[in-house]
């Protein structure tokens, strides 16, 4: 028990010099120390003094890395806030950038509003002050920029509308109005639709009847509107009925460009309470066809053709999975039983070898036409009257309404180097590396910092190199460099299409044609030439006017 009662005791101590400060311990420890080595025998001492000094040595160490691990600890936990406080700093700094840009978005949208407003004022005042013709055309003009807002364009039209209401032309009036509801389909009421109504009874002839979607953009919509100026400028009243190439797309708003045309004179929209009839109706684009929507106006043609712009399938030369696009025998089973009467013609040679080769049982019993339906360009408009300004550099370039463009861009298709510059408008989604990554000498360009005909004048070659496992269709982008008086250079399967219009090699011949060209005027000259007599003679609007009397309008 006495053994028990002393380790108890013991056990206390020790348990309360455990509690004591490490610093009273050591001192206690060297006081005795100190007193062993004064008090005791010489070896009792230095054995004792040596190991003092090992103790103190020892604590000293033992200091030392306690010391160094707080200073770790302090600069991993200073290094740890700097790090928070950086990430704070830079989420603030990035939170701040993003608010000054939404606030710059908006007081950019606040400056375009308020000049919108500012000149849809000027625009009304015109047509309040009793010119109503040249305020309407001023009008059509401002809502052609895609840019204006789609509440400010239907605000417009609307004026027209009712300024056409005030002097009693009630049938402009309501063609303004179905322009205006077609503008921003959200502004759709009731009251509205019963206003845009036709007159019970009544019969609307055209000479042509355009049946596209004018909701698409660019060349399909572009193509169309080649054509409608050709036949305006030509005396002739031309109808346009918008349907949607895809039901999901019901609703969206007509192609901006399209609203500059309809003046409800010689150019109006067609509505579904319409009665037509016209000598052509022109169905461009077979997926139109497809899902036809319920309610259409009572059309009566004297004859129709379906413009077949693009083939049905993308057939790809390295025997890859097709991509659809649309279904011939949808097509014809949406026509009904007057649909084989429908003659069908291609757009270009590309689609039409497509629908021979490719499609020949689904063609079977088809009314397909000798000729091709080809894309038009106004050339008189297009024309420049001389080469670019010479400045040590041979300026090559390709345009493109796509994005990203389906066309390849390469260093044999467009070659850069000290003597080079190659200069791409729109279509830049698909380009390698952002613009200031590109190499010297290339500049790309946004679609819509410059129209097409302001960039194509500043060309001296055009390079329009297609992906491989691409149809070629229409070709308008080539066209309209052709028409700018620009060299083009072109795969050789386009040839069929432009014939003496282009220049045609592989992809490793462009360089060398290049600077065949640029090195003899006389040359360069003589392959502009030959470009217009063939658009002139083909793509341009005296041809179509040409091609629409062969099949029995006008003339």
């Amino acid at each position: 028990m006495a053994t028990g009662g002393s380790l108890t005791a013991v056990d206390r101590v020790l348990r309360r010099v455990h509690r004591l400060p490490k610093k009273v311990v050591f001192g206690i420890a060297a006081v005795l120390g100190l007193s062993v080595v004064l008090t005791a025998e010489p070896r009792t001492a230095l054995v004792t003094g040596v190991g003092l000094m090992a103790a103190g040595l020892l604590g000293i160490a033992i200091a030392v890395r306690g010391l160094r691990r707080t200073l770790i600890r302090e600069a991993a936990q200073d290094e740890r806030w700097a790090e928070e406080r950086h990430a704070a700093e830079k989420a603030a700094e990035q939170e701040q950038r993003k608010w000054e840009k939404r606030e710059a978005r908006h007081e950019r949208a606040r400056r375009k509003e308020h000049e919108e407003q500012r000149e849809l004022t000027r625009l009304r005042r015109l047509l309040r002050q009793g010119n109503v013709g040249a305020g309407a055309d001023a009008i059509r003009e401002f809502c052609a920029d895609s840019t204006r807002s789609r509440h400010t364009r239907f605000e417009a039209l609307m004026a027209v509308a009712d300024r056409y209401r005030s002097v009693g032309e009630e049938e402009r009036a309501r063609g303004y109005l179905r322009s205006a509801l077609l503008t921003d389909p959200t502004a759709i009421t009731g009251a509205l639709v019963r206003d845009s109504l036709a007159p019970k009874g009544r019969t609307l002839h055209f000479d042509v009847l355009h049946v596209c979607d004018f909701g698409l953009p660019d060349d399909s919509t572009d193509s169309s509107i080649q054509e409608i100026r050709a036949q305006t400028a030509s005396g002739m009243r031309t109808g346009l009925l918008t349907t949607p190439t895809d039901r999901n797309d019901v609703g969206n708003p007509v192609n901006p460009k399209v609203i500059e045309v309809v003046d409800n004179d010689r150019v109006r929209f067609v509505h579904w309470s319409d009665r037509v009839t016209c000598d052509l109706m022109i169905i461009r684009n077979p997926k139109v066809c497809e899902h036809i929507v319920e309610d259409l106006p009572h059309i009566r043609a004297a004859h129709t053709m379906i413009v077949v712009d693009q083939p049905p399938f993308g057939h790809r030369e390295d025997g890859g999975e097709p991509e659809r696009s649309w279904d011939i025998s949808r097509v014809r089973a949406a026509l009904g039983a007057r649909g084989d009467e429908y003659s069908w013609h291609p757009i270009g040679p590309g689609v039409r070898d497509a629908l021979v080769t490719h499609h020949a049982a689904e063609m079977r019993g088809v009314r397909l036409a000798d000729e091709d339906w080809v894309d038009i360009v106004d050339l008189a408009a297009w024309q420049r009257t001389g080469r670019r300004v010479p400045d040590g550099k041979v300026r090559i370039g390709r345009h493109c309404r796509e994005d990203p463009c389906e066309c390849s861009e390469t260093s044999e298709t467009h070659p850069w180097g000290a003597e080079y510059e190659v200069h791409v408008l729109g279509g830049t989604a698909g380009t390698a590396g952002p613009p200031g990554e590109q190499p010297p000498g290339k500049w790309l360009h946004e679609a819509g910092t410059m129209t097409p005909l302001e960039f194509l004048h500043g060309l001296d070659v055009c390079s329009h190199f297609p992906v491989t496992d691409r149809v070629e269709t229409g070709g308008r982008a080539p066209l309209e460099a052709m028409a700018a008086g620009v060299p083009t250079i072109m795969p050789p399967s386009f040839k069929a299409l432009f014939g003496d219009a282009g220049v045609y090699t592989e992809p490793s011949g462009v360089r060398a044609e290049i600077d065949l060209l640029m090195a003899d005027p006389a040359l360069y000259q003589a392959q502009v030439d030959r470009a217009w007599q063939v658009l002139g003679d083909r793509f341009s609007h005296e041809a179509h006017i040409r091609r629409l009397a062969a099949v029995g309008v006008g003339g």
